[in-house]
């Protein structure tokens, strides 16, 4: 039988900190308060899970040193991409960025 993955911590960059709250912001106008509450919490308990799911990430093309993930709600359509790194038994949560954006030429910056 496999042995589990380990469970390791997540932390939040100030910058992945900012892009959450600017979502929630985006989706409190075009939606409501409400809306954006419940998107942020389907959002953040998806980025808690990678204490166990870190290895079910992607390698980001243009930086191989990073992983990803697309959160998505629904199967089709929009999302977001939460980029992140694991060291030293941390997953560190660096970017959120909407699924539309350019985001690994942002990265390759």
């Amino acid at each position: 039988m496999a042995r589990p993955k380990p469970t390791l911590s997540v932390i939040r960059s100030p910058i992945a900190i900012d892009e959450i709250q600017g979502i929630w912001l985006w989706n409190a106008e075009h939606y409501s308060p409400a809306h954006a509450d419940a998107y942020v919490r389907y959002l953040e308990q998806s980025i808690d899970h990678l204490d166990r799911r870190y290895a079910t990430g992607k390698t980001v093309s243009v930086r191989p040193d990073l992983q990803y993930v697309v959160i998505r709600r629904k199967s089709k359509g929009h999302g977001h991409v939460a980029v992140y790194r694991v060291r030293d038994r941390v997953v560190e949560l660096l970017h959120v960025f909407h699924t539309a954006e350019d985001w690994e030429a942002k990265l390759g910056k």
